[in-house]
C-alpha cells in the first residue's frame, strides 16, 4: 500500500480472509499482515489491526471503523473457527482492535453475521471519538475502475508488519453479495488483511476483503502468481449496518459504594455497558450500608454511618447532591438498611441493633417523615432487602443466616407473617432483590462466597423448590436493579472492588463477572439503581384535514405499517407531552387551541375540546409538564407570546390566556428541566430563549442565542440531561442544531449543520443520552434520525413508514 517505499517493492499485503479455502482462494487462517507499501501517517486511521485468540488459537485480522462504537470486518475473522456462522452476543474469543496512535479497544459484542456475504459487525467496549469513522458509498464500483485496499496483513518481507499498508486492486465481476478484484502490479492481499476496508477513490467504502490468491505473499509458494481476490460489497448492505450500530436508549444505573470513609458513586449507560472513567467522592461521611431509590428526577440515598441512619439525595438531572441529614427517630447501632418507594412515599426499613426489624415513612409529597421509627416483630437480622410491587412493599431478610420474607400493604399498614424460602439456603451474608413484571429474582451471598438465585413467581404463586448457584467468589455484598428483563447485579468483592453480571430473567442465563471501571478498592457495601430508557416513540401529525397517528420501537427502529386515521378537527399546528397513563396533545384549528388525551394502557382517543381562554388566531403552540401540570404557550395573532396552565392533578385549566410581552413569534418550544420551563422561539426569523419559573410564576428576560441564525422556519427542542439540545430548519431548508450546556452556563458559539434540504417542520424527544428527531420534508413526508447526544453523531434518515404526505405538523414524544 502506499506510502515511502517505491512502486518495485511494493508486492501489495493486502488481506487474506479469515474464511475458509474456497475455490482455491484463502481466506485469513491466523493472519499477520498486508504487502504493500506503507499508508501515509494519519491516512486510513480508521483503519484497525484485530488481534483474535490468545496463545496457540491466535490470529489476527483487519477491520474498518463504521461507527464511533463499531468496526466492520469479516465474519470468518470472529468466528470460533473460520467458517463457522456467528451467533450475535458475545465474541466466541477474545478479541481487541488497535487504531492509529495506538488506541486499543476490546471487542465486548459482535452482531450475527450477515445473511449473504462474510461480514460481521463488531462493538468496542468504548467509542472511538477522535477518529472519524470511513465514510460509505452508495453503489458498487464499475469493472475497471481502481480501488485501494487497506490492512495489517504480512507482506513479501515481513511476518508480523506493525505498519499500514495499501494496495492498488482493479474491479473485475460484481454479483449482489461479492465483487471481485486483481491487483495491480504486484500489489496482493494477504493473511491478516481480510477484514480490511476496500475503498474507491472518493475514500468510499465499497467492500470488506475476504479472500486472496496471495501470490507473491511471504510464505505462499513461489509458484502461485495470481493477486486475484474477493470482498464483501458494503454498498447495498446500509440498511443492516445502520440497524446494528443505531444508538441504544441508554437505560442508566446509578452505583454507590461506601468505604474509606465516605461514599462513591458511579453511572453507566446499561445499553452498552459503559461506565464512567473513575468513582466520584460523593460526601465525607464513612457509610458502612448504603441503599438507594428513584423517584422522579431525584435518586434518594439511605446510608448508615456509626450506626446511625443519614438521607441525601441527588438531583440526576443537574448532579448535584443535597448533603446528608438524620433521619428522624435517632436509630443507634443499625446493622443494615433497605428502601422501597410507593408513589412518592418511601418506605425504609433497617435491621437494628438487636435485629428487630424497623420502618420508617417518608412522606416527599408532604414533605415529612413520621417521627420515630416503628419496631415489627422479628430477631436476629443481620441483612435486609425489599421491592415495591404496586402498593405492597415486599420484604426478605436474613436471620440465622437463613431466607425469610413477609409483605407491607401500605395503604393500610398491615404486615403477612415471616415465611421461610424454599431451598434451605444457610450461611448467608448478604441479600438483594429485583423486581420483574410481577415476580421477584432474589440474589444471595452464600455461605461459599457466591451468589445463589431464587425465583419467586407471585403470578404462580411459588417460589422455585432451590436456590442456582450463579457464580462468583469472595463476595461480601450484594445489589440489583431490573432494567426489563434484565436484572443488573453489583457485588463487593476481593479487596473491596465493586463487580457487576447481568441474569437475563427469562432464560436465566448471566454475563461474565467484570469490574466497575474506576479502580475503587476497600468498599464494604454497593447499592444500585436503573432506570429504564422510554422503548416507544409516538408520532401524531395533521394531515389531509385530519390527525393521523403512528407508533414505534425505539429498540428495533421498527414502526407500525401504516399512519392511523384519529380524525377530528384540521390541526395544523400540535404539540404534546407525556403524562403517567396518558400523551396529552394540544394543537391549533382554525387559529383556536384544543387537547385532546391518548391513554396509552388502552390506546384510546378522547375527543378534542377546546381549551380555555378563547384564543384565536393562534400561530405556533408548545408545551411542558411539570408534575402533572402543563405549561402551555402559544404565539398569537400579533406574534406575542400567550400562556395558559392547566393543573391536571385539580383538574382544571385558569379562565384565561396570559399575555407575556413579546413581539413578532412564529415559532416556539419548550421542555421542562425540574421546575423550570426553558422556552425558545423564532422572532423574525431569529432565535431566542427565556426561563419561566413555575414556582412562582417569574420569567426572566429574552436573550438571542449564539451563532446568527437568521430566516429560522421551524424550533424544536430535547431535554438531555440538565442540557437542551435545540432543531431548527433553517433559511436553506436544512436542519442545523445548537447545544446549551446549562451545567457550564453556555451555549455553543455556532449552529451545526445536520444535513437536509426542503424541510419545513422538525420536532424532537429525548431518550437517555438518544434525541430522536423528526421532521416534514418535501410533499410533507415524515422522516426521522437519531443523535447520539453524547457523541454528536446521526444516524442515516429515514422515511417513517406508512406513506403519509401533505403534513401541515409533526409531535413526537416517548414512553
Amino acid at each position: 500500500m502506499t506510502h515511502t517505499r517505491t512502486r518495485s517493492m511494493r508486492t501489495a499485503s493486502l488481506l487474506v480472509t479469515a474464511t475458509a479455502v474456497a475455490g482455491g482462494m484463502i481466506s485469513a487462517g491466523s493472519a499477520h499482515a498486508l504487502a504493500g507499501p506503507e499508508a501515509p501517517a494519519g491516512q486510513y486511521a480508521y483503519t484497525a489491526k484485530l488481534a483474535i485468540g490468545e496463545d496457540d488459537n491466535s490470529r489476527a485480522c483487519t477491520a474498518a471503523l463504521v461507527d464511533a462504537r463499531w468496526v466492520l470486518t469479516a465474519a470468518a475473522c470472529l468466528a470460533a473457527t473460520p467458517g463457522q456462522a456467528i451467533t450475535a452476543g458475545q465474541p466466541a474469543l477474545k478479541a481487541t482492535a488497535t487504531f492509529a496512535g495506538g488506541q486499543t479497544r476490546d471487542i465486548v459484542e459482535v452482531s450475527a453475521g450477515a445473511a449473504d456475504r462474510d461480514l460481521v459487525l463488531a462493538r468496542l467496549a468504548a467509542p472511538v471519538t477522535t477518529i472519524a469513522p470511513v465514510k460509505r458509498a452508495t453503489t458498487a464500483p464499475a469493472a475497471g475502475t481502481d480501488l485501494t485496499a487497506a490492512g495489517f496483513g504480512r507482506t513479501k518481507t515481513d511476518w508480523v508488519p506493525g505498519d499500514l499498508h495499501t494496495g492498488t486492486f482493479t474491479t473485475g465481476n460484481t454479483d449482489t453479495a461479492t465483487l471481485s478484484t486483481t491487483g495491480k502490479g504486484t500489489d496482493v492481499l494477504c493473511k491478516g488483511d481480510t477484514g480490511g476496508p476496500l475503498l474507491n477513490a472518493a475514500g468510499e467504502l465499497v467492500g470488506i476483503n475476504s479472500r486472496s490468491w496471495q501470490g507473491g505473499c511471504l510464505g505462499t509458494p513461489a509458484a502461485e502468481t495470481r493477486t486475484g481476490a474477493v470482498a464483501a460489497r458494503t454498498d447495498n448492505i446500509r440498511d443492516w449496518i445502520d440497524q446494528v450500530t443505531a444508538p441504544r436508549n441508554g437505560s442508566r444505573v446509578s452505583v454507590l459504594a461506601g468505604g474509606g470513609g465516605t461514599m462513591w458513586s458511579q453511572s453507566g449507560d446499561l445499553g452498552y455497558g459503559e461506565y464512567g472513567q473513575g468513582w466520584s467522592k460523593a460526601d465525607g461521611k464513612d457509610i458502612t450500608r448504603v441503599t438507594s431509590v428513584r423517584s422522579g428526577e431525584y435518586l434518594r440515598v439511605y446510608g448508615i454511618a456509626g450506626g446511625r441512619v443519614y438521607g441525601q439525595d441527588l438531583n440526576v438531572r443537574t448532579g448535584q447532591w443535597s448533603g446528608w441529614g438524620e433521619i428522624p427517630g435517632g436509630a443507634a447501632g443499625t446493622r443494615d438498611i433497605t428502601a422501597a418507594v410507593v408513589n412518592n412515599v418511601v418506605h425504609l426499613h433497617i435491621a437494628g441493633v438487636d435485629g428487630s426489624l424497623y420502618t420508617q415513612v417518608g412522606d416527599y409529597n408532604a414533605g415529612r417523615w413520621n417521627t420515630g421509627w416503628t419496631n415489627v416483630s422479628a430477631s436476629g437480622l443481620t441483612s435486609v432487602t425489599s421491592v415495591a410491587a404496586g402498593t405492597t412493599v415486599r420484604l426478605y431478610a436474613v436471620a440465622d443466616g437463613r431466607v425469610y420474607g413477609r409483605d407491607l400493604n401500605t395503604q393500610n399498614g398491615s404486615w403477612t407473617g415471616w415465611g421461610e424460602l424454599p431451598g434451605g439456603a444457610a450461611g448467608v451474608k448478604d441479600i438483594a432483590a429485583s423486581l420483574v413484571g410481577n415476580n421477584v429474582e432474589l440474589q444471595i451471598i452464600g455461605a461459599d462466597g457466591a451468589v445463589w438465585m431464587q425465583y419467586g413467581n407471585y403470578d404462580a404463586g411459588h417460589w422455585n423448590t432451590t436456590w442456582t448457584r450463579a457464580g462468583g467468589t469472595g463476595l461480601t455484598r450484594l445489589s440489583s436493579s431490573p432494567v426489563g428483563k434484565s436484572v443488573n447485579v453489583y457485588a463487593v468483592g476481593s479487596s473491596g472492588k465493586v463487580l457487576n453480571a447481568t441474569l437475563e430473567s427469562g432464560p436465566g442465563t448471566w454475563t461474565a463477572w467484570k469490574e466497575i471501571p474506576g479502580g475503587l478498592t476497600g468498599s464494604n457495601d454497593v447499592s444500585a439503581t436503573a432506570v429504564a430508557a422510554p422503548s416507544r416513540v409516538s408520532l401524531a401529525a395533521g394531515s389531509q384535514g385530519t390527525l393521523f397517528s403512528q407508533r414505534g420501537d425505539l429498540a428495533t427502529g421498527a414502526f407500525d405499517a401504516q399512519w392511523a386515521q384519529v380524525g377530528g378537527v384540521e390541526v395544523t399546528r400540535l404539540t404534546s407531552v407525556t403524562a403517567t397513563n396518558h400523551i396529552r396533545y394540544y394543537g391549533i384549528a382554525g387559529g383556536r387551541v384544543y387537547g385532546r388525551d391518548l391513554d396509552t394502557r388502552t390506546n384510546t382517543w378522547s375527543g378534542w375540546g377546546e381549551i380555555p381562554g378563547g384564543a384565536a388566531g393562534a400561530r405556533d403552540i408548545t408545551a411542558a409538564i411539570v408534575n402533572n401540570v402543563v405549561y402551555l404557550q402559544i404565539a398569537g395573532s400579533v406574534g406575542s407570546l400567550h400562556t395558559q396552565v392547566g393543573d391536571y392533578n385539580a383538574g382544571r385549566w385558569n379562565t384565561g390566556w396570559a399575555d407575556v410581552s413579546a413581539s413578532g413569534l412564529t415559532g416556539l418550544t419548550s421542555v421542562a428541566a425540574g421546575t423550570t420551563v426553558r422556552l425558545y422561539a423564532v422572532a423574525d426569523g431569529r432565535v431566542y430563549g427565556r426561563d419561566l419559573n413555575t414556582q412562582n410564576g417569574s420569567w426572566t428576560g429574552w436573550g438571542e442565542l449564539p451563532g446568527g441564525a437568521a430566516g429560522v422556519k421551524d424550533i424544536a427542542a430535547s431535554l438531555v440531561g440538565n442540557n437542551t439540545e435545540l432543531q431548527i430548519v433553517g433559511a436553506n431548508g436544512g436542519l442545523w442544531t445548537q447545544y446549551g450546556n446549562y451545567d457550564a452556563g453556555r451555549w455553543n458559539t455556532a449552529w451545526t449543520d445536520a444535513g437536509g434540504t426542503g424541510l419545513t417542520r422538525v420536532t424532537s424527544t429525548p431518550s437517555g443520552k438518544n434525541v430522536h428527531v423528526y421532521t416534514v420534508g418535501a410533499a410533507g413526508k415524515v422522516h426521522g434520525s437519531v443523535l447520539d447526544s453524547g457523541l454528536g453523531t446521526w444516524t442515516s434518515w429515514k422515511a417513517v413508514p406508512g406513506g403519509l404526505a401533505g403534513t401541515t405538523d409533526i409531535t413526537v414524544t416517548t414512553k
